[in-house]
């Protein structure tokens, strides 16, 4: 994940203006586009690699917001 050269949040966790997207709407699109698109993980497997990475994100550590 890569950050934009417009905002301080990665292109996953931000949406075309780079202000920080909803914890849901991050997670959802790191279970279904990084680990079950590009890594081709099954759903249950790919929500825990996604709240195992949220968790370590400067921008989401201790959960949701």
């Amino acid at each position: 994940m890569t950050v934009g050269t417009s905002s301080k949040y990665c292109e996953v966790c931000s949406d075309s203006k780079g202000s920080l997207l909803s914890y849901e709407e991050v997670h959802r699109r790191l279970v279904e586009k990084e680990f079950m698109g590009r890594n081709g993980m099954q759903r249950e497997q790919a929500e825990v690699a996604a709240r195992n990475a949220l968790s370590r994100m400067p921008a989401w550590k201790g959960g949701a917001r």
